[in-house]
């Protein structure tokens, strides 16, 4: 298959992608979407990394490894990065690409139970499509249909920033939270740890111009570890 910077070159970008990834999302077979997303999950990732600078980190490639070790679906590859957002968060964008900031990274510490947690909750968005129709927009579609090989459009960078820092709705949070809770008891970690990762953005709440709109737009933390603490239970 070309390289996607081939692809980007050519007059027929438009083509491929409306083929490959909107079409194939909609109407493709299993291995034809989990394609498809990951090339325009691509695009999506060069555009997060041009907005906000990002790292490769020896410990969370290991907890991840770890963590994706239980997936069924092998076909499904994940890359996990830190980034240096100011903001304790993280986010899912199609094609199994996952950042963490360096900012909730280190204030997890040695908890590796609560980093692992927040990993299963940003796969879980992945594999339960929530990221795809929080990006799958024509504005986004549209504005990546245009990526020439000079660069992304400023308003589409501004467009993507925007998407990433909407919430999903409390019924997609909940339901991330019940697979990270099964994702990282089947690998090996303590469940326990998303409780800690609450309480952790639970204290950056209180610190000004500390929790961003990526958490406040969740739901209340105190019902995060409510349910989490159940799902615990259910599943012992």
């Amino acid at each position: 298959m070309s390289s996607i910077a081939y692809i980007l070159g050519r007059k027929t970008a438009p083509l491929f992608f409306k083929a490959n990834w909107v079409m194939k999302s909609l109407a493709g077979t299993e291995s034809e979407k989990i394609d498809a997303e990951f090339h325009m999950g691509y695009l999506l990732a060069q555009v997060y990394e041009d907005e906000i600078p990002t790292i490769e980190n020896n410990r969370l490639s290991e907890i991840a490894a770890t963590l994706t070790s239980p997936l069924r679906n092998k076909e499904r590859k994940h890359t996990f990065k830190l980034d240096k957002s100011t903001d304790p968060n993280a986010c899912a964008i199609p094609g199994g690409f996952i950042f963490i900031s360096e900012n909730l990274f280190d204030r997890c510490g040695e908890d590796v139970d609560s980093i692992a947690f927040v990993l299963a909750h940003e796969i879980a968005h992945g594999i339960h499509g929530d990221a795809n129709k929080r990006f799958l927009t024509k504005a986004v579609i549209n504005g990546l249909l245009r990526v020439q090989t000079r660069g992304i459009n400023p308003h589409i960078q501004q467009l993507f920033s925007h998407l990433v820092q909407q919430g999903y709705s409390r019924e997609q949070e909940f339901r991330a939270d019940r697979f990270a809770v099964a994702l990282t008891k089947a690998a090996g970690f303590n469940p326990q740890g998303g409780c800690r990762l609450f309480s952790i953005l639970g204290e950056s709440s209180q610190e000004p111009n500390t929790l961003g709109s990526y958490f406040s737009s969740h739901p209340s933390l105190d019902e995060r570890i409510s349910r989490t603490k159940k799902r615990i239970q259910e599943l012992t």
